[in-house]
């Protein structure tokens, strides 16, 4: 299975309830990060992570391709074609936050700290999350890049499972590993933003929005190793 770069412990529970927080939880760590450059109108994240109903990876290219490195676990019948699609938007957003976690941080930082937001810097987020997923992931992103963190250098998605599914809504559960953000000296980063080498198990629910499944809400918890 090919490899790419990525993300760990994060989670935004849902209507549904937790499965177990996993690709980097801290949603409180983010904030942190946020106001450390007195960013308050963006959101995001991706570490141990989690985000509410309710509540609330610059200018540069991807440096890496995104190779689709899952392997979806489909059920056959009617509902055969919606959980494909299903898979293949969850796929997408994955490699969507792991390509602009991978962008270089020095300009997104500037960026930042003038003034550009989330939606300015990574708007591709919107074409596959919705809130309050959105502005978790755009938490983390911006938590990733004031720190001055690299992106995963590799990340596999491993073998999502659509585990619901109705015509408008569904759940996906699998997960996802990568070799952790890191600083400038190869130091791994935070465990709130991604640092370590390791996996992210947990559940993604997905919604039919404007036409398109979006993912609103996650939960993933870091282990050693999918």
């Amino acid at each position: 299975m090919a490899e790419t770069t990525g993300l760990k412990d994060r989670s935004v529970p849902g209507p549904t309830g937790s499965i177990r927080a996993m690709v980097r939880k801290s949603v409180a760590g983010f904030a942190t990060a946020t106001a450390v450059v007195g960013i308050t109108a963006c959101s995001s994240g991706l570490s141990t992570r989690s985000s509410t109903s309710g509540a609330p990876s610059t200018t540069a290219t991807p440096s890496t391709t995104r190779t689709s490195t899952a392997t979806p676990t489909t059920a056959s019948g009617p509902d055969g074609a919606t959980q494909a699609a299903v898979l293949n938007a969850w796929e997408s957003a994955q490699q969507t936050l792991y390509g602009y976690m991978q962008q270089p941080w020095p300009q997104i930082r500037a960026d930042l700290v003038a003034g550009e937001t989330s939606a300015d810097l990574w708007p591709e987020l919107a074409d596959y999350f919705s809130d309050p997923a959105l502005q978790s992931e755009g938490v983390f992103l911006i938590g990733v890049k004031t720190s001055q963190l690299n992106g995963p250098a590799k990340y596999n998605l491993g073998h999502p499972v659509v585990a619901a599914v109705t015509a408008t809504t569904a759940t996906v559960t699998g997960c996802i590993s990568d070799t952790g953000t890191t600083t400038a000296s190869g130091a791994p980063g935070p465990p709130t933003l991604g640092g370590l080498v390791g996996g992210a198990r947990g559940w993604w629910d997905l919604e039919v929005l404007d036409g398109s499944w979006r993912i609103t809400t996650f939960e993933t918890t870091s282990v050693p190793k999918c």
